[in-house]
């Protein structure tokens, strides 16, 4: 199974785009993440939805806003409407600022990784 972050942006315009993927394809989400960070003075937060993998191909997209907004922000309880529309629960999770890795890649393989350790997406094949 190929798992993939599709990045949308940082959580502006893009965030419409994401909350629109999630209502129109209610029927393939999985799980509502939120990626919280965890710096003294600027903490941020991403959002992401876990799809159900597609039955040809084997490809499971996990759609993000990266670091875009607050805990506190509308935006965020924008996403939390969204999940009460699916009747599904936000799943909060602490991790280390991209600013931590040289790359975006390494990033969202370490939340891949964070992923199927708690066991959100699937191990690998």
């Amino acid at each position: 199974m190929i798992q993939r972050f599709i990045y949308l942006g940082e959580g502006y315009s893009d965030f419409y785009e994401l909350l629109t993927l999630g209502s129109e394809m209610s029927h393939r989400v999985e799980h509502l993440i939120a990626f919280h960070t965890n710096e003294k003075e600027n903490s941020k937060t991403s959002v992401a939805i876990v799809m159900k993998p597609t039955t040809t191909g084997d490809f499971q997209p996990i759609y993000m806003c990266k670091e875009g907004f607050t805990q506190t922000s509308k935006r965020f309880d924008l996403f939390k409407g969204l999940a009460e529309e699916l009747d599904k629960k936000v799943i909060e999770i602490t991790v280390q600022p991209s600013t931590h890795f040289g790359e975006q890649e390494l990033y969202f393989q370490h939340l891949i990784g964070i992923l199927r350790t708690n066991h959100f997406i699937s191990p690998l094949k």
